[in-house]
């Protein structure tokens, strides 16, 4: 049997596949996981766990005969704090709003089909409106490579429980950035679809019209494992896609040749951050090498639209769906997270018709750009920044995060944040792909052919990949 060693080994899919055809038991990887919990590594990353008893009884009456044919077979994953899990809590990461679920949702219900094991509800910020990790009542997550730095959110918890060896993979969302984010950094991969490809069924729509479910995974090939489960076409959901229907994610071969968008001098933008801008060159360098040839592109159309989504019209989706809480709650909702819902009551109708008038111009300028190259590459965020920084000034350092995230879901594509390697401080950060409405397969087929030539550990693991 190969070994694997529940103290530090790693929980990539792939590894613990190996381990289980080598006759391995789903047991001893569960025993190991709620082991590293125990010993208090990273206990903010979670808001509720299940027992050791109850996930090792599910461990143990998976029928090994499935093995080949259930892709999550022994699997251990989290799951952010707004899908509901029958017989736990869902809080949204607020207390005032947690209520017992007496159901579990759709895709979960599918990922544990597919032979996953939920280990728990993983932290957030509140309602999935930040991209810091610092909006929650049940304490504030952190970037696992140093405590004094974000993780990251909304799926906060989830990207830390992933990187730190916890968990093979969590199930978030992403709205405006809230899976990739936290994968930047964090050192592991977040993997956003195009908007409508995972149905929405039975599962809260607070971002609504640019909201869509994401996997935070250690590669980019578990990334493809586990969200090809979650794919599907739902005709209950007005937000799913028919193509949805049987959509392959399997990555096709990258070509020998190709090319691909890279901000131009003047929509670069890093925070004053050298470091970053220096990592950011070095992974263009290695698209290079795979084939690539980097078009410079002014994507000040696209920055423009990232700003819009909370600062425009937009932003009223959300007020209009948490509008009912907030008038019985106002006091129990973190601030920074009730003054950006205020904002939507200061729109018109006319103010959103302008601005999604606008969103279409913007959408084709997407369209002419993908008729050119295969992708677009961008750092996931300009910088990193201190706990402490982020709770000084909250609103501007958390809009500073999403600067190249915040747009594409508004522009109906896929996205996907791969490790981008580490600033000279230790501090991991992210390079993101974005690519064409649907192109989902030919994007991940990049972000792997990224990922195994840059060869970054998995997580914080110091695995290899």
């Amino acid at each position: 049997m190969t070994l694997w060693d529940p103290t530090s080994g790693s929980l990539d899919i792939a590894t613990l596949r190996a381990f289980y055809k080598a006759g391995g038991a789903p047991a001893s990887v569960i025993e190991a996981v709620f082991d590293r919990i125990a010993k208090g590594r990273h206990p903010e990353a979670w808001i509720s766990l299940r027992t050791r008893a109850a996930v090792l009884a599910e461990a143990r009456a998976l029928n090994r005969a499935d093995l080949e044919t259930s892709p999550l077979w022994g699997i251990p994953f989290g799951i952010k704090d707004n899908f509901d899990l029958a017989g736990m809590q869902t809080t949204n990461g607020c207390r005032a709003h947690a209520r017992m679920a007496t159901g579990t949702i759709f895709i979960v219900q599918r990922l544990i089909d597919a032979g996953a094991l939920p280990i728990g509800k993983n932290n957030m910020d509140q309602f999935g409106v930040g991209l810091n990790g610092t909006r929650t009542d049940y304490g504030i997550p952190r970037c696992v490579f140093d405590p004094a730095y974000v993780s990251g959110g909304s799926t906060s918890g989830g990207g830390v429980a992933v990187a730190a060896g916890l968990v093979s993979f969590a199930l978030g969302g992403d709205a405006a950035g809230s899976g990739r984010v936290p994968a930047a950094l964090n050192n592991i991969v977040g993997l956003k679809p195009t908007p409508g490809l995972v149905p929405n069924t039975g599962s809260p729509t607070v971002a609504g019209m640019v909201g869509t479910h994401s996997l935070l995974t250690l590669t980019v090939a578990d990334a493809v494992t586990a969200t090809q489960v979650i794919l599907g076409y739902d005709p209950g959901d007005p937000f799913s896609k028919p193509e949805a229907r049987a959509f392959d994610l399997t990555p096709p071969a990258i070509p020998a040749a190709f090319r691909f968008a890279v901000p131009d001098p003047t929509s670069r933008v890093f925070a004053g951050d050298t470091e970053a801008a220096h990592l950011f060159d070095s992974a263009v360098a290695r698209l290079e090498s795979l084939g690539g040839t980097p078009v410079p592109t002014d994507i000040t159309p696209f920055l423009a639209a990232a700003k819009a989504l909370y600062e425009g019209p937009f932003i009223a989706q959300r007020t209009v769906n948490l509008e009912a809480f907030l008038e019985k709650h106002k006091d129990d909702v973190f601030p920074a997270t009730r003054e950006i819902l205020n904002w939507g009551h200061k729109y018109t109708a006319k103010d959103l018709f302008r601005a999604q008038y606008e969103m279409m111009g913007v959408k084709q300028i997407a369209r002419e750009m993908f008729r050119d190259v295969k992708f677009l590459a961008t750092p996931t965020t300009p910088t990193t920044v201190t706990v402490e920084a982020m709770l000084a000034d909250n609103i501007a350092q958390n809009a500073m995060l999403g600067t190249y995230t915040n747009f594409v879901n508004l522009l109906d594509l896929p996205s996907i944040s791969v490790p981008g390697g580490f600033r000279s401080d230790g501090l991991p950060l992210g390079l993101m792909l974005t690519g064409a409405s649907l192109d989902d397969a030919r994007l991940a087929g990049f972000a792997a052919a990224y990922q195994d030539a840059a060869g970054l550990p998995l997580g914080a693991s110091g695995a290899a990949p």
